[in-house]
């Protein structure tokens, strides 16, 4: 049976078969800076004894299952951030759920991998949505990991319900309403910790930004799209992290 913060969590890099047309050394790098990223985050807690957590990569896809969701999805920020930083950008999507397989004979180099639930469906499905870089969580996923901040389900809540015992930097107050109504969304460049190097008028986030800002000016429609919904994420995540610090100060 599957705990309350039992997860399934589906990605895939955006633009990887434009980069093989261009030149399959090129693509090969990228994944294989995906890879190393996702396997630096992930391999420490894959290796834990008090948790069971699954991760599977193959071409430009991610999953992974098991439970622990809050902790998860603290995770996925910091990978999401280390991918927009080498000019990578992962969409995906956390659902409800464990992913469940069913074990069949294998030979060696013949592997089978079954799923007899849904939530693989679900988080493929719902990462389909959207575009750009989006880290979408399924609203069933939502409630349970806000069970305790309900308030915090609507934009309207967040803003009237301060909780200021919460530290800034819990992934929780990164949990958002999606523009589409349809599920919640990770304000992930509300960065826990800022990078601000010392002497420098503009943040990390600034720089990803305006490069964002420029690749799209010379791409075509469908590419420049997914970089424009991933600009439109850094502001909203500029808006909450602006209205949580006047929230604390009490403005």
């Amino acid at each position: 049976m599957n705990t309350p913060t039992s997860f399934t969590f589906y990605g895939d890099l955006l633009g990887i078969g434009a980069a093989y047309r261009l030149s399959p050394k090129v693509a090969y790098a990228k994944l294989d800076t995906f890879y190393n990223t996702v396997f630096s985050r992930f391999e420490p807690l894959c290796d834990q004894q008090t948790r069971s957590i699954h991760v599977q990569m193959f071409s430009d896809s991610v999953v992974m299952w098991g439970e622990g969701a809050a902790e998860i999805l603290e995770q996925l920020q910091l990978v999401y951030l280390d991918l927009i930083e080498k000019n990578l950008l992962l969409r995906g999507a956390l659902v409800d759920g464990a992913l469940e397989k069913q074990p069949r004979v294998e030979a060696k180099d013949f592997r089978k991998f079954l799923p007899t639930n849904d939530t693989l469906a679900r988080a493929v499905g719902l990462e389909n949505t959207v575009k750009g870089a989006r880290l979408l969580i399924e609203s069933a996923l939502a409630n349970k990991l806000l069970i305790a901040h309900p308030e915090w389900l609507t934009i309207e809540g967040y803003i009237e319900h301060r909780y200021p015992l919460i530290p800034v930097s819990s992934v929780l107050r990164r949990i958002c309403p999606s523009p589409s109504g349809n599920s919640y969304e990770v304000l992930y460049f509300w960065r826990q910790t800022p990078v601000v190097p010392q002497g420098a008028t503009r943040t990390e986030n600034d720089r990803v930004a305006e490069r964002l800002k420029e690749v799209a000016e010379f791409q075509d429609p469908y590419v420049a799209d997914h970089l424009h919904e991933t600009l439109r994420l850094f502001r909203r995540s500029e808006i909450r992290r602006r209205r949580t610090e006047r929230n604390l100060r009490g403005d």
